[in-house]
């Protein structure tokens, strides 16, 4: 089971910050504004390097994902957590800063030619590749079924949740499942509990060795949902990876 990747051209581009949203308490996401009649192409996954245009102190690059469609001209998004003296100074960015992108890079990616039925499975900011497959499926109308398996420690860190639901209403063959692993105390979240297992994986996942997989998380994340899905018989060539941290 193996894709061609089409050739890309890596462009180098100084980008305007168009908005800030406050996605939970702890993770912002960035729109940064494109260009009128812009030829900026990438693979829904793919990533970006970013980094800070002539700045003295932070002089190195940082890998983000695109969060946002292929399909939306008007805009490219990224999504981080407050983790350093790098994603410190993002968070205190505003409209109008600049941030040079670099890209777009990357194996773990999206094309049409997958025919298969997918299956998503994030952890915490690890959802930022994938939310930007599941738009651009919905945005082309695809024919994909879409399994999103998410997992975040408590109910308030869900990235993009409002999101996930206009999605699903928009989208008949997407679908999410989220599952919160310390969050004990609250007796308001009325989904799932606990980590990502194999009952869960099971319940979820239909036609296990006919999907294409695409995890997101830590390392410890992705090795123990690989180890999971070999034990119902996914091969690894059915597997892309992205593992941050």
């Amino acid at each position: 089971m193996i894709f061609m990747q089409q050739p890309q051209q890596i462009k180098d581009m100084v980008l305007g910050v168009s908005e800030i949203i406050d996605e939970t308490a702890t993770v912002k996401s960035f729109k940064m504004e494109l260009p009128a009649n812009s030829e900026i192409n990438f693979y829904p996954g793919q990533f970006f390097m970013v980094s800070f245009p002539n700045d003295p102190e932070i002089k190195t690059a940082r890998a983000y994902s695109i969060a946002s469609s292929p399909q939306q001209k008007r805009y490219l998004e990224i999504a981080l957590n407050k983790v350093g003296p790098f994603t410190a100074k993002m968070f205190g960015l505003k409209p109008g800063d600049l941030l040079k992108f670099k890209g777009p890079y990357g194996k773990f990616y999206f094309s049409e030619e997958m025919k298969n039925s997918l299956v998503l499975i994030g952890g915490g900011v690890g959802i930022t590749p994938l939310i930007g497959i599941i738009r651009h499926c919905t945005d082309k109308n695809l024919g994909n079924k879409i399994k999103l398996i998410y997992s975040v420690k408590a109910a308030d860190e869900i990235i993009y949740k409002n999101e996930l639901e206009r999605l699903k209403a928009a989208n008949q063959n997407f679908d999410h499942v989220v599952t919160v692993t310390r969050d004990e105390e609250n007796q308001n979240w009325k989904g799932g509990r606990g980590r990502i297992d194999l009952v869960l994986l099971e319940e979820n996942i239909e036609n296990a060795s006919e999907n294409m997989y695409f995890l997101c998380g830590s390392r410890e994340f992705v090795n123990d949902i690989m180890g999971l899905l070999k034990a119902m018989g996914v091969k690894r060539e059915q597997i892309k990876t992205d593992v941050w941290g």
